[in-house]
């Protein structure tokens, strides 16, 4: 019997972690090479990749954040999600609840949506350590079956 994976939403600011080497981003960059080695099956709204590509004056640039999106997006069959109408109406009430910004609501109501079990950001503005419709709100942790790899 095939062991599912868990369902993992990484919120834009571990792959902004990865892709400036903030002191933090091996934490972040372990998230990611888990969902590369398919132990985990990340989710994410195409929200995501116009946050990661998209301007930052302290950002390398458009050529690295296009290399960090297809390694770990791209590549990594993830299962992407649009933001519709009903993301949108889960966002606003998400954001009202737990006074988010709309970017931040709409990744969190992506992630409920589609049933992710983490959800996972350096962000202290989500609301760290409580289930949000059933999806755990933490930092980047171990969720899979760790592997050599994760020490």
């Amino acid at each position: 019997m095939p062991v599912s994976r868990p369902r993992v939403y990484a919120d834009a600011d571990l792959f902004l972690s990865v892709l400036k080497a903030e002191a933090r981003h091996p934490e972040a960059l372990r998230v990611l090479q888990a969902a590369e080695r398919r132990d985990i099956q990340l989710i994410a709204s195409r929200l995501l990749a116009v946050e990661i590509g998209g301007y930052g004056g302290d950002r390398p640039g458009p050529g690295p954040a296009d290399d960090l999106l297809t390694r770990f997006l791209d590549g990594v069959d993830t299962e992407w999600v649009e933001v519709d109408l009903f993301v949108a109406r889960e966002a606003r009430r998400l954001a009202w609840e737990y006074r988010l910004r709309a970017g931040d609501a709409i990744h969190l109501a992506t992630a409920v949506r589609r049933g992710a079990e983490h959800f996972m950001s350096f962000d202290q503005g989500f609301p760290h350590g409580q289930k949000v419709e059933g999806t755990a709100v933490s930092g980047p942790e171990v969720v899979w079956q760790p592997t050599l790899y994760d020490q």
